[in-house]
Formats: structure tokens, C-alpha cells, sequence
């Protein structure tokens, strides 16, 4: 990609700083805190849209869901508007104006509607305008699970869609924005919600991108500056779309979908997410990866200065499944966990085609949030606080890895890429950093003041595989030409480890010691299993002797670990890994702020620091998520009884209390510490700690 001309560098500048005073204003008002997504995807084939909406039975759930903000619907899937409207198309089954109605039944008992209106998927648009429709490098569309080959009668793939591609310039854009200035000087508007912004994670090569491309001087053979490209036009658009919401309505919420997952891809690389007035992390966590994704993103974006919005659903498995019932338990533990991480909670629900509310939906949600009623203004407006950091490498094993052992030993931490490392007293790099010089030496002068690290596999080495970035007192030799090995710890490092060789599904990186003091080492197979070479139904067995090469190696204040056992973790959850990496930490770290005793590992804690109110709130989560067939299901809330918390910060503690019920506790202190025997708690507790 050639160097960007100086007028687009002053255009990129010139955004980001109206990006900045625009996205300000909002970060001031505080966000409502228990939402609802109302989905109303709703197909030509239908009749009768909206017919049986009435406004007091909307109303009656609301308020029996304890609601203070809906998301409602301007523009859906099928690309049809659900008002009349001249830019757009109005839904050929609806005989009135339902966005209007809405707006007015929630305005008229104080709730706030922020209205939604798709954007990367919109089947109407798409077949109409083709043009409009995002494409790959050979011209065919990029699609969804789209099956291009099926026959009119086929069932039709769920989540099944062409998209279209919103980059600035183009027509599809431009009509956008027509469309969401005619409903900004129709309606009174509290936000928008723009949904399906995926195009800009996967490059586009349209008529209009191609052509701007063309100008730009992108190289079209290199897919990275195709996606990156694209991913700033879009951000464009967004930036076009600001502009016209804030022109009738400055202090109106807007979010675009999808933006702030931190992923490495076009939208998180290039900071699409900071067009958002707030960040909205959009989940199913039963069915799309489970109950441990929220913590590391909630982190992220709060230390960034950015409130957040969890995202879940009313539904089992599916996003907007009609019929679909999460049990009211399971929402909400998800919502007690999203107030424990500092966010306000969303509840996806969706509408009927007749416009009638399901008043069992929001009796279920309502238990949920007559709960977060108690407890919100101990987790809203808190910042995660800790003295052990993650450096995010977004490889999605590495990350994932090292978080879900994090959250299961209890330790809490921050995530450290962007932050001053002199308040942490740990840090811990994945096994995929990829660090850069500049990164590797700040780490390394941090260390050297006695900073402590702990690394994995490739994320102390460079990016050519050919040394060592962090000094780990051992030279990197090379890969290993095995497919697995074996560990062998000595005892500085193995409470709770068995002493025999014990298997790693893949093998480590080898390294020879200089400084390093080895705390355990590789037992190499005797050969790899082949079809020419095997024995038995697996892994070959272990030869007798350690080689060479050490699978932990500690120096002074570094401990390195020659497997990339975050990644092993994520896929193959050997409990021997965690309790090894449980051990390293345990070497290392003296003063955390926060220590938990006799919590199960699958209990959660979030330890959040609120300072305009003077406290920190330690929030202690216990309901185990079971896999039943394809689903995470919480159903079981047990009484934890035993849990004592000692808690190390700078401020002197006056007054500890339990929530939600209040109840005053009493405390010791031992060596700067502050003890607290938490009483038996089911599902949630926090332990509020006023100075």
C-alpha cells in the first residue's frame, strides 16, 4: 500500500479529533443500566405487521421487566422500515407508523429507545441493488452462509445473508444517511443502533471500494491493505453519520455493532469502536463461546475510558429465535455477572410480527433485573483495578487461554498493553505477543526495576523465530522437531504437580540455559508417531531421561515457559497446566489486591474500584455453566459457605458491608492486608470496602 496522501492523513486527523469531542459528551451521561434488544426482523410473507401493538401492553411489560431502555426497530434484515418514510421502503404488511408509536409509549413512562437500523445485512437492498452488495477479489459476493446453489424450496440456512458494503462514497452509504436524517427530523431521538459491521474485518472489493482503492494506490494482491482500506472507508461513513445525528440530536448514543470485540481484525486494528459514544459487547454465551469472554473485553474498554454495555439474549440458542426460553436463573446470574464487571446489562428479546409483547419474556428478564435494581450502582461507573497485567497478543487461544486460567485460580488482573507498567507488580505476556523491539525493551527496563514476568513460548521471541526479545536468561536454540512432549517439574514449582512426566499435546520451543535456573524439564518421546513409527493407540512413549532442554526456566525475576500452554489450556484444559502456571504465579506474586480463599474454580471475581464514591467492591460469582448438548446451561445455584477475601490497597479501609443486603462486616487487618470472612452467598455477593 502506498504512503497516504497528505490529504488523507489531514481527513484521518480531522476525524478523530471531532471523534474525541463528540464520543466525550456522551461518556458523561451515564448509560441506563438494564436494556432490552427488541429484534423485529420480520418477512414480507407476514401479514398483519404490527396490528395487534398496544401501547399499554407494552408498556405493562416493561414495567414488568424493570426496563429503562429498549433498542427498537427503524430498519431490519428484510430491509423493510417500520415507519413511514420516503428514502427507505416501509414494510408492504404495516398500515401505520410503529416507530412512532414505540418512541411514545417509552418516552411517556421514562424509558429510553435508542433506535436500530441494519446496515451490513438487508436482503431487500440486496437484490435490488446488487451493485450495493460487498464483493470478493474474483466479483462473486461476499456472503454468510449463503447457499447460492440451493432451490427456492430448500430450507435456508439460519443467518444466511449477502452483505453490503457501507464504505463512504458509495451509493448504499449515501442512502443511509438520507434515510437516518429523515427519521432525526421526524422523531425524537435518545440513539441509534447500527448493526453488521463485518465488511471492514474482511475486506471489500466492490465497484465503489475497487475504485477508491485504485486512487489510493492499494496493492489489490495484499489482502491486509485490502481490509484496511476498507475498514477506513467504512469508518468514514461512520464518522458521515456522526455528523448527521449530532447535527439534530448532540447528545444522542450511537453504536455501531460489531466494532468492539477485540479481535484481530479490520474493525478492532483500526479503532472503528471509536465512533461508539459507548461500547456494547454483543454475546449468546451459551451457544457462542461461553461465560468467559466478557471479563477480558469489559476490562478493556473500561481502562480505555469507554462505558460499556453487556450484551446477552432471552433465547436458548439463537439469537431472535421466537419460542426460545433461557430459564429466568440463567439470566440472572449473566446479568449479576455484568454489573460485577462494570457494565450495564442487555437483554436481546424479539418482537412478535403483530406487534405483541411477550409479557413471559419480561417477568423472566424482570427477576433478573429487580435483582441488577439492588446491586447496579456497586459495578456501574467501576474501574477493574489490579497489580498483575495481560498483554492481549489477539490471538484468540493465547488470550482466552491464559484468561479462562486467570478467572479459574482467581487471580484478577488488568489488561497492560496500553498502561503505565510501573503500578503492576506482575505481567504476564501470552504465548503469541509478537512484541516488537520498542515493546520488548520497555518490558525488559521494567523488569530491571524490579518488575515481575511471567512469558510463554513464542511471545518472548521475535517475529523472525530467531532469539529472544525478553531477557529469560536462556538462548533460543529452536523448534522442536517432536509434535508432543513431556514436563518434569522440579519441586520450587510442583505443589500439586506430579512428579512423573506428564504429556503437553504439543511440544515446546528449545532453548539453552545461560543465567536461567531450570524449575522443570522436557522428557522427549522417543520418536514422533507415524504411520512407519507408532506405539500404542498415541502418544509415543517418554524416554527415560530429561533432555537437554528446560521446560520453565526462572531468572531472577522472570519465569519463562517453553510451551505455549495458554493455547494448550484453551483446547485441551489440562488441570496440571493450570496448577503449573498457578505455581509460577505464586512465586511471583506477593501483593495482589485482591486473594481469594476456598472459592471453586468456577466461581468469579471482579475486584472494581469506584472513586467517586470513595470504595472498592469485591463481586464473588458461583454458578457453574454445564455443557448440555450444544448449550451452556446454568441451572444449579449452590450456597458457597468459607470464602475469606484479603484485600492490599493503598487507601485505609473504614467500613466493610455485604450487597445487596447490607449487612455490616467485620474485618482484621495483618501486614497491610484487610481480612474479611465472607458470610455463605448463592449465585452473587460483593463485598463493599469504603475508605
Amino acid at each position: 500500500m502506498k504512503t497516504l496522501n497528505l490529504f488523507t492523513l489531514l481527513f484521518l486527523l480531522t476525524i478523530a479529533s471531532n471523534v474525541f469531542s463528540q464520543t466525550q459528551r456522551s461518556i458523561d451521561q451515564p448509560l441506563p443500566s438494564r436494556q432490552v434488544h427488541l429484534d423485529f426482523h420480520t418477512s414480507e410473507f407476514i401479514p398483519g405487521i404490527g396490528e395487534k401493538f398496544d401501547k399499554k401492553q407494552f408498556q405493562e411489560a416493561l414495567k414488568i421487566g424493570h426496563i429503562n431502555s429498549i433498542n427498537i426497530f427503524a430498519k431490519c434484515h428484510h430491509s423493510w422500515s417500520y415507519y413511514p418514510t420516503k428514502i427507505g421502503n416501509q414494510h408492504p404488511n404495516l398500515k401505520f407508523d410503529l416507530l412512532g408509536a414505540e418512541i411514545e409509549a417509552c418516552h411517556e413512562i421514562g424509558v429510553k429507545c435508542p433506535i436500530y437500523f441494519t446496515v451490513g445485512w438487508s436482503a431487500h437492498d440486496a437484490e435490488t441493488h446488487p451493485e450495493w452488495c460487498a464483493r470478493e477479489k474474483d466479483g462473486k459476493y461476499l456472503a454468510f452462509l449463503y447457499d447460492f446453489d440451493a432451490k427456492p424450496t430448500d430450507v435456508k440456512t439460519e443467518n444466511s445473508w449477502k452483505w453490503l458494503c457501507p464504505a463512504a462514497g458509495g451509493a448504499y452509504s449515501e442512502m443511509i444517511k438520507k434515510q437516518i436524517e429523515e427519521i432525526c427530523q421526524n422523531y425524537p431521538v435518545d440513539g441509534f443502533w447500527f448493526d453488521i459491521y463485518h465488511v471492514a474485518d474482511l475486506g471489500c472489493y466492490c465497484e465503489n471500494c475497487t475504485k477508491r482503492m485504485q486512487a489510493e494506490g492499494v496493492d489489490m494482491n495484499d489482502h491486509e491493505a485490502v481490509v484496511k482500506s476498507t475498514a477506513l472507508a467504512i469508518k468514514k461513513h461512520q464518522t458521515e453519520l456522526r455528523a448527521v445525528i449530532t447535527k439534530y440530536f448532540p447528545n444522542a448514543t450511537v453504536y455501531f455493532n460489531a466494532t468492539p470485540h477485540v479481535r484481530n481484525n479490520g474493525s478492532f486494528n483500526n479503532h472503528l469502536y471509536d465512533l461508539n459514544t459507548h461500547q456494547e459487547l454483543e454475546d449468546l454465551p451459551s451457544t457462542w463461546g461461553g461465560y468467559d469472554k466478557l471479563p477480558l473485553e469489559a476490562k478493556y474498554h473500561l481502562q480505555n475510558g469507554n462505558p460499556i454495555v453487556a450484551m446477552s439474549g432471552k433465547f436458548h440458542k439463537s439469537w431472535g429465535e421466537f419460542g426460545g426460553f433461557k430459564h429466568a436463573d440463567a439470566i440472572k446470574y449473566e446479568a449479576a455477572a455484568m454489573i460485577s464487571n462494570g457494565a450495564a446489562c442487555n437483554f436481546g428479546d424479539q418482537l412478535h410480527p403483530s406487534g405483541l409483547m411477550d409479557l413471559e419474556t419480561y417477568r423472566n428478564i424482570g427477576k433478573a433485573y429487580e435483582y441488577v435494581e439492588k446491586i447496579e450502582k456497586y459495578g456501574l461507573g467501576g474501574l477493574p483495578v489490579s497489580r498483575l497485567g495481560l498483554w492481549l497478543s489477539l490471538d484468540n487461544k493465547a488470550d482466552y487461554g491464559m484468561v479462562n486460567i486467570l478467572l479459574e485460580t482467581h487471580n484478577d488482573f488488568i489488561i497492560a498493553n496500553e498502561k503505565d507498567l510501573d503500578n503492576l507488580e506482575l505481567l504476564i505476556l501470552p504465548s503469541a505477543s509478537q512484541l516488537t523491539e520498542e515493546q520488548a525493551q520497555r518490558i525488559n527496563n521494567w523488569v530491571q526495576k524490579g518488575g515481575k514476568l511471567i512469558a510463554f513460548g513464542e511471545g518472548a521471541i521475535n517475529k523472525n523465530h530467531d532469539k529472544f526479545l525478553i531477557n529469560v536468561g536462556a538462548d533460543y536454540i529452536s523448534k522442536s522437531p517432536f509434535n508432543f512432549d513431556f514436563t518434569v517439574v522440579e519441586k520450587e514449582i510442583g505443589t500439586e504437580v506430579v512428579s512423573s512426566p506428564f504429556l503437553n499435546y504439543e511440544s515446546a520451543l528449545r532453548c539453552k540455559p545461560t543465567s536461567g535456573t531450570v524449575l522443570a524439564y522436557i522428557r522427549e518421546p522417543y520418536f514422533n508417531r507415524t504411520m512407519e513409527k507408532y506405539s500404542g493407540h498415541r502418544a509415543t512413549p517418554y524416554k527415560l531421561e530429561n533432555s537437554e532442554y528446560p521446560a520453565v526456566v526462572k531468572n531472577g525475576n522472570v519465569i519463562y515457559f517453553t510451551h505455549k500452554l495458554d493455547q494448550l489450556y484453551y483446547t485441551s484444559a489440562v488441570r496440571l497446566h493450570r496448577q503449573l502456571v498457578a505455581n509460577a504465579i505464586d512465586l511471583l506474586y506477593e501483593k495482589p489486591m485482591i486473594a481469594v480463599k476456598n472459592l471453586p474454580s468456577c466461581g468469579r471475581v471482579s475486584f472494581l474500584k469506584q472513586g467517586k464514591e470513595n470504595r472498592y467492591v469485591a463481586h464473588l460469582l458461583y454458578a457453574p455453566a454445564l455443557q448440555r448438548g450444544e448449550v451452556m446451561v446454568i441451572e444449579d445455584f449452590l450456597p458457597v459457605p468459607g470464602v475469606e477475601i484479603e484485600v492490599n490497597v493503598p487507601e485505609k479501609v473504614k467500613k466493610v458491608y455485604q450487597i445487596p443486603d447490607g449487612k455490616k462486616l467485620d474485618f482484621k487487618r495483618k501486614d497491610n492486608k484487610l481480612i474479611v470472612k465472607v458470610p455463605t452467598f448463592t449465585m452473587h455477593t460483593g463485598i463493599v470496602l469504603e475508605y
